[in-house]
């Protein structure tokens, strides 16, 4: 009897009591944000896979009183790789090959796209003792693989994928992971990247920095600094959204030579776009990530949206 009646008495208890959260975890699991670099090294030997699939509509420009104008739609595919590798426990090595399949007004090329290459130093990890963040330093040389000149009037630009010129610059990249409760993260992330240095660039005839057929020179390319400002936040154990924040500044190209009948290079460029994405964290070493990303304000730029798809393996 006795039995019963405690039994009784636990009854409302266990169903009141609340059940052990499972999804409760100490470390969270990323797979963004679409574009902020990563202030994390990979460690030694360690290997890190992101292919990635844009789908792009180029359709319209800004112009110097940064007023918006349409231009013919350009679209592209473009299929990207990045991949990462550790080659010491504070140093890794980033390449990112691509090329694109573009299209307008019937014309349509497939390309190979300029290569960058990155060599990244840890100088700062993040504790949770501590309010410093992870600082990643890396090292940029970027490839020029892509078309730049000699292209076809009948192919509308969509034989233009490179710059033609071999590029370096560095970037500051941080990131910093807040705990906002017992299963939720927020990581902020944070970056400074510059191309500093550009080779010159001789063109002949219609090219990626405008020109005619008769165009005949040299092209110094201006420096391109872009600046991050990104988050991820994890809604649950696997599922997360995440934002990106560009900043793109661009000084004027100079050109020596013989113009035609065009202009050849462009003046200072602004452009401020965003990329929102919804992620899903399989597991710490496996993950995908989709969203958009499009232009919001711009001068002497161009306007675009784009549909991107992504996945990070690590091992």
């Amino acid at each position: 009897m006795m039995n019963k009646y405690i039994l009784f008495l636990l009854v409302p208890v266990l169903l009141l009591a609340k059940a052990p959260h499972e999804n409760a975890w100490s470390t969270p699991w990323f797979t963004g944000p679409l574009l902020a670099p990563s202030a994390s090294c990979n460690k030694l030997r360690e290997v890190s896979w992101q292919p990635y699939l844009f789908f792009t509509n180029t359709f319209g420009t800004f112009d110097n009183n940064w007023n918006r104008k349409n231009t013919s739609d350009m679209w592209a595919i473009q299929p990207l790789i990045d991949i990462t590798y550790g080659i010491a426990s504070f140093m890794d090595l980033e390449v990112t090959p691509s090329f694109v399949y573009q299209t307008s007004g019937g014309s349509s090329s497939i390309r190979m796209n300029d290569t960058p290459l990155f060599l990244g130093f840890q100088a700062l990890r993040q504790s949770e003792a501590s309010w410093f963040p992870d600082l990643r330093i890396s090292l940029h040389q970027i490839f020029p693989f892509g078309q730049c000149d000699k292209l076809n009037p009948k192919k509308n630009g969509t034989d233009s994928s490179g710059k033609g010129s071999f590029q370096s610059g560095v970037s500051f990249d941080f990131q910093k992971t807040f705990k906002m409760s017992v299963e939720h993260y927020f990581r902020l992330r944070w970056s400074i990247s510059g191309i500093l240095f550009a080779s010159n660039v001789h063109v002949t005839g219609l090219n990626a920095y405008g020109g005619s057929p008769a165009t005949n020179g040299d092209v110094t390319p201006g420096k391109t600094y872009t600046f991050y400002l990104s988050g991820e936040y994890t809604a649950t154990r696997n599922w997360g959204f995440a934002f990106d924040t560009v900043y793109t500044l661009i000084t004027p190209d100079h050109f020596s030579g013989t113009k035609g009948r065009s202009l050849v290079g462009s003046p200072t460029s602004h452009q401020i776009s965003f990329a929102p994405a919804v992620e899903y964290n399989y597991s710490e070493s496996f993950g995908l990530i989709a969203g958009t990303w499009f232009t919001l304000v711009g001068k002497n730029a161009s306007q675009f949206y784009s549909g991107i798809i992504s996945a990070v393996i690590t091992y």
